[in-house]
């Protein structure tokens, strides 16, 4: 008989003590929000399987995509917290999607796919992503004829 727990499903995927210990005390000031938007998607348990089942993905592929923008990957790739990206992935998670969400959703499970599983640099494999789904372009564009 083993000592070590069994993993829980409904438990969220441990992150690093401080996932945003890359950032100055300037840029968590001004990050606070965004930040705790941050926490909040990383504490949500059921979001991946009802994203997945939406999207017709793996629950497998959406949970990287959401641990690599969101939790873990924050820290090892120094990411800065996005608002549009945490308002994408909370839209999403809520049944609340627009158009652009599910390219940034396809976006993030490519790009952590080359980055994760296939070991390219998070520059690369982001211009790879944003080629194939260009959501900050869509984003763009969505604002300026707002």
């Amino acid at each position: 008989m083993s000592n070590i727990p069994e993993p829980n499903p409904e438990q969220p995927p441990s992150l690093p003590p401080d996932r945003w210990a890359h950032l100055d005390k300037y840029e968590r000031k001004y990050l606070q929000k965004i930040i705790i938007a941050y926490d909040k998607i990383m504490e949500v348990t059921d979001d991946v399987y009802q994203i997945a089942s939406r999207y017709r993905l793996s629950d497998e592929e959406v949970q990287r995509a959401k641990d690599y923008a969101f939790g873990s990957g924050v820290s090892l790739n120094q990411f800065l917290p996005d608002e549009d990206m945490a308002a994408a992935w909370t839209r999403m998670a809520s049944g609340q999607e627009i158009d652009i969400d599910e390219v940034l959703l396809r976006h993030e499970v490519f790009e952590s796919n080359l980055v994760v599983n296939q070991g390219m640099n998070t520059e690369n494999a982001h211009n790879l992503a944003q080629a194939r789904y260009p959501w900050s372009k869509l984003l763009k564009q969505r604002r300026y004829h707002e």
